[in-house]
């Protein structure tokens, strides 16, 4: 993972990261209650230097308009078949091609949702693109130093990394 950031701020590389922050973590919070049944708690934020993430399987949405950055939820194996579960009834095992899909579209509406909440930025998402696997690597522009909030919950661990630039 990486080091937290200092104490009264963030860098200025992720600046831009930090104005994206409380419309993401509302967005996922209001997610997660809504269709899951599930409140996430809020465990730590760090500012992410490692590209790999912290979890099992990751769903990342590109967004584009007067920012532009990568919005990527991180979550453990068995919270990722939790999801499955709790947003079609379906059971699995192991990850597979529903569970990849169910949480691709958990990863949708949370940038759907905050995308929402940033209605002055004009903002438009890509369709997400799942990984899964213990070796995967995301990458963000240059510019760009996300910030990684870690959450628990009934359903498991995850996390949702923020990258932005303006």
């Amino acid at each position: 993972m990486s080091t937290a950031a200092p104490t009264g701020g963030v860098t200025e590389r992720s600046a831009a990261t930090a104005e994206f922050l409380n419309p993401v973590l509302v967005a996922t919070k209001q997610t997660f209650e809504m269709m899951l049944d599930c409140t996430p708690h809020r465990t730590g934020l760090v500012v992410k230097e490692n590209p790999a993430p912290s979890f099992h399987v990751s769903a990342t949405i590109g967004i584009t308009g007067r920012a532009v950055g990568t919005l990527v939820l991180s979550i453990s194996e068995s919270a990722a078949i939790a999801v499955l579960e709790r947003l079609t009834g379906q059971a699995a095992t192991e990850i597979n091609h529903e569970v990849c899909d169910a949480v691709g579209e958990l990863t949708n509406m949370i940038a759907g949702s905050a995308k929402a909440k940033l209605a002055q930025l004009d903002l438009s998402i890509s369709i997400p693109n799942i990984i899964s696997g213990t070796d995967h690597k995301v990458h963000y522009p240059a510019n760009v130093t996300p910030l990684c909030v870690m959450f628990d919950s009934d359903i498991g661990e995850f996390c949702v990394e923020i990258g932005f630039a303006m």
